[in-house]
């Protein structure tokens, strides 16, 4: 099978859907030929880890470039692959302005915000909202990263409800290698390090100054709050070792859809606190994690500090976590996408008679 995945970018140098996609399409290239197309500063082909990466040049103005002049480059490097599959990851100005003709044509929505709740301007807002909709309308399925993104897609597009289907994003292979059982005694928060994902941990590490707080990642949270046990990291290439030297992971975010973040500190066999939305796609609160009921930093201390001074309690909830992410294995995620794939072509091939 021939498989073109459209991508705004690609790792290292990216967003979490992004990674995801990338995940998906390497994990496809070990028994399918797999294309990415995306942006670079010029037009390009690269191999990278068994995928062919077709770079389109990323003009000035985008948009209007693959509106008109750019456009039959694009579909040139399509028709010259010939896939039989196209798949687009988040709706961008590439997926688009391709035309697929006969082939089928699929989506995967990976933010979990309504549109009602996009922090972005006006002119942002309205071109978020065009890129999405042109792509929803002409793609055959749209897969949903999780269960409450998918409901909220169906309300939001009633019209086409029947689209929308729900598949989990992968955890990455290397964090599910052997644990290691290390515990160095810290917090631990990875990601984005921006106010709505973990602004108040600050507050947080406030009231317990004998506890220890490490931060991976990069944003603008980042600065001198004039605490000694909170420590910026940056962005790190290995953060499972960040992972492995924490006693528990915190993510407090204010909004997710099916945050990764979670799944692979659960894959080290660590226990996760975090809030509900997002991460109760997979944390069963008690069992393998905990579900924060309010976001005051005075409720979350005061959890933090009943985890960490239960050693047992922290083993039993790291034991069960693993096993929860050994169920989001890349394998078992990407032979959810080939069935999807497969079933697409034969509609297609029944229709076409």
């Amino acid at each position: 099978m021939k498989i073109v995945s459209v991508i705004e970018a690609i790792p290292p140098y990216c967003g979490g859907a992004e990674h995801v996609a990338w995940i998906h399409a390497t994990q496809m290239a070990v028994d399918h030929e797999v294309s990415v197309v995306t942006f670079a500063e010029e037009r390009r082909t690269e191999l990278r880890e068994g995928v062919t990466v077709q770079f389109m040049p990323a003009t000035r103005r985008k948009l209007a470039s693959y509106l008109s002049t750019h456009r039959s480059l694009l579909n040139d490097c399509i028709d010259s692959i010939a896939p039989d599959i196209i798949h687009c990851h988040m709706p961008n100005i590439l997926s688009v302005c391709i035309s697929p003709g006969k082939r089928p044509f699929v989506t995967t929505i990976h933010d979990g915000v309504p549109e009602n709740e996009l922090q972005m301007s006006r002119l942002e807002w309205v071109k978020f909202k065009g890129l999405r909709r042109l792509n929803i309308r002409k793609s055959d399925v749209v897969t949903c990263v999780s269960q409450h993104n998918r409901d909220i897609m169906r309300t939001i597009y009633s019209s086409c409800a029947d689209k929308f289907v729900f598949i989990p994003n992968p955890v990455n292979e290397r964090f599910l290698k052997p644990v290691t059982n290390r515990d160095e005694g810290y917090v631990l928060n990875f990601g984005r390090q921006i106010a709505l994902k973990m602004g108040v941990l600050i507050d947080v590490a406030r009231l317990m100054p004998e506890t220890r707080f490490v931060f991976v990642g990069t944003g603008d949270m980042i600065g001198d709050y004039g605490l000694p046990n909170i420590e910026f990291v940056g962005f790190s290439e290995a953060v499972e070792t960040y992972i492995d030297g924490s006693s528990i992971c915190v993510f407090p975010s204010g909004s997710e859809n099916f945050p990764l973040v979670g799944l692979e500190a659960m894959a080290r066999g660590k226990a996760v606190i975090a809030t509900r939305r997002g991460f109760s796609e997979y944390i069963d609160h008690g069992r393998n994690g905990y579900l924060l009921e309010s976001s005051e930093p005075e409720d979350i201390a005061r959890l933090l500090a009943e985890v960490l001074t239960d050693g047992d309690l922290r083993t039993r909830l790291g034991g069960h976590a693993r096993v929860t992410a050994e169920q989001y294995r890349p394998d078992a995620i990407v032979s959810q996408y080939e069935r999807l794939y497969e079933k697409l072509l034969i509609q297609r091939s029944e229709n076409s008679r």
